[in-house]
């Protein structure tokens, strides 16, 4: 569904938008569901729900846009640096902030699926040059 016009409200029942496999490189048993993004008119953010199954992973990120997590279920690992060294437990209720240029990945080894909503900046509004490594992937626009 898409919004009709500039100055309309965009309404949306999660639970109508489909899931989606996410097929980027490093990601293991991850769906994601695109609840708001530009083709809704929103020019300056997006909004996802993530939900991240038994033994699965997001890809080991890194970008110029800043994001917002918020934890709706379960628990997991935040994965901080590239040598994975530096992580977190994270779990239902947290909130993160995750700066421009900031490695992460999320990682769950439970049995409970972790979910999380991600406020994510559209790509096109940073202007900082960021820092790719060959086992970082450097996305603007399909996971947080």
């Amino acid at each position: 569904m898409e919004a009709s016009g500039k100055n309309e409200i965009f309404v949306v029942n999660a639970e109508s938008v489909p899931f989606e496999n996410l097929l980027k490189g490093g990601a293991e048993n991850v769906k994601v569901r695109y609840l708001i993004d530009e083709r809704h008119g929103s020019n300056h953010f997006a909004l996802r729900i993530y939900t991240v199954g038994k033994n699965g992973r997001t890809p080991l990120d890194q970008h110029q846009y800043e994001h917002q997590v918020y934890v709706m279920n379960g628990e997991g690992s935040l994965r901080m640096q590239r040598n994975g060294s530096v992580s977190r437990v994270v779990r239902a209720g947290d909130t993160l902030f995750i700066p421009s240029n900031a490695v992460h990945q999320f990682i769950n080894e439970r049995e409970e699926p972790l979910v999380f909503l991600c406020v994510k900046g559209n790509p096109n509004l940073y202007t900082t040059v960021s820092t790719t490594h060959s086992d970082i992937q450097d996305s603007d626009k399909d996971y947080c």
